[in-house]
């Protein structure tokens, strides 16, 4: 029978070789400055390490963004997804425009000791910049980098920061995302930029590839993160240089565009002609009914801004054609028109008639959809039909009283 030492002497013998010792800090900086050809910057609190980059501009990239104040194009790469105390950036790339190329600055952390002098290097470089730019770091990247900079008490450092951020994805969403199916940059950058990674690293794969270097693993696990970092802010300058061109009437040749959304980002710029010009255009070519609505409900506000009531009430009578629901709600907003901009309530009663009257045909003939949406648009039209009679009859009986008191 085996004996309690007998026992404790096989788990002894059995025991997995201990993990080799942690390199040092200085090791590890000293060994990310070779393998990636990177820069030291050795400051009061601690030593940064920075990897340059660049690439070459496009003469039409350059000459987009000549028109906008000069922008530091931000993005990080980080240990998680939330914003709490636990996550660490511990990637961070800049770019800029200048002298005919894209020029990137990638601020990389050896480990957690360096953070302090990361981040004072990083606030400082993106505020000799007048503007930062980014992708979705409205939500993420910027209150990221804030939150680090709270937790190390380098408040001076965040004041710094420029006070001008424009976050492209908004723009990307309203632009892109319907004829893309979605407006992650990889997105943008396969359908409206051209762009073809090679072998890129998931943004998923990020963290673990961090956390296995600094389990002592070779700094070549962080080379596909650092090309993943360089192409996203590489891609935030393409994308500002596109948004510019299509601003300035690209959209017109643009192979791939959300004409509503592009109609709006034209009426922020007050071009109001080339938006009604944009949403005309798209309304005539498009088979879809309930996209052709939506246009003509974009193009109707345009119309109805400029003064145009007899345009905007031509455009919606247009949609009226066909017995079917859509017809009715173009019917429906024909009587919007003539009850709010014109004032003439006999005109809104006729056309809320006509509108219950298309309804009753495209029932019978099969055209009215599922009975959710025709019963729907069936109550909207009578509650309004109800309201108008209404009013209609106490704007008579009014007229009435008037006329009976200037005959007295």
């Amino acid at each position: 029978m085996r004996t309690l030492a007998d026992r404790l002497a096989t788990v002894r013998a059995e025991r997995v070789t201990p993990p080799p010792p942690r390199p040092s800090d200085q090791d590890r900086l000293d060994r990310l400055a070779r393998w990636f050809d990177a820069r030291t910057d050795v400051t009061q609190n601690g030593t940064v390490l920075v990897v340059e980059r660049s690439v070459a501009a496009s003469e039409a990239t350059v000459d987009a963004l000549g028109q906008l104040a000069p922008a530091a194009y931000f993005d990080t790469e980080t240990t998680g997804l939330s914003t709490g105390a636990g996550t660490v950036i511990f990637l961070a790339g800049v770019a800029r425009v200048s002298g005919g190329r894209i020029r990137v600055c990638q601020y990389l952390l050896p480990d957690y000791p360096y953070e302090p002098a990361l981040l004072r290097a990083l606030a400082a470089d993106l505020a000799s910049s007048p503007r930062i730019v980014t992708y979705n770091g409205r939500t993420f990247d910027l209150p990221m980098l804030a939150a680090r900079l709270t937790f190390h008490g380098l408040f001076r450092d965040q004041a710094t920061l420029p006070g001008t951020h424009d976050d492209l994805l908004p723009d990307a969403r309203r632009l892109f995302r319907r004829p893309l199916g979605g407006a992650r940059l990889a997105d943008v950058e396969a359908g409206v930029l051209g762009v073809r990674r090679g072998s890129d690293c998931p943004g998923s794969e990020v963290p673990g590839r961090y956390f296995g270097y600094l389990r002592g693993g070779s700094p070549d696990i962080l080379a596909d993160v650092l090309d993943h970092n360089f192409q996203d802010v590489v891609s935030l300058v393409l994308l500002e240089a596109e948004l510019c061109r299509l601003r300035a009437g690209g959209w017109r040749n643009a192979p791939l565009l959300d004409p509503r959304g592009m109609a709006l980002e034209l009426l922020r710029t007050g071009a109001v002609d080339d938006a009604l010009e944009l949403v005309e255009t798209a309304q005539a070519v498009t088979s879809d009914p309930a996209e052709a609505n939506a246009l003509r409900r974009v193009a109707s506000r345009l119309l109805i801004a400029m003064g145009h009531l007899d345009r905007a009430e031509q455009l919606w009578t247009l949609g009226t054609r066909r017995a079917s629901v859509d017809a009715a709600s173009a019917w429906v907003e024909v009587a919007r028109i003539r009850e709010r901009h014109r004032g003439d309530l006999h005109g809104a009663m006729e056309a809320t008639a006509a509108a219950s009257r298309v309804l009753d045909i495209a029932f019978a003939l099969g055209r009215g959809g599922s009975m959710h949406e025709v019963g729907r648009t069936r109550i909207a039209v009578e509650r309004r039909l109800r309201r108008l009679r209404r009013w209609v009859a106490a704007a008579e009986r009014r007229a009435a009283r008037e006329a009976h008191l200037r005959v007295a």
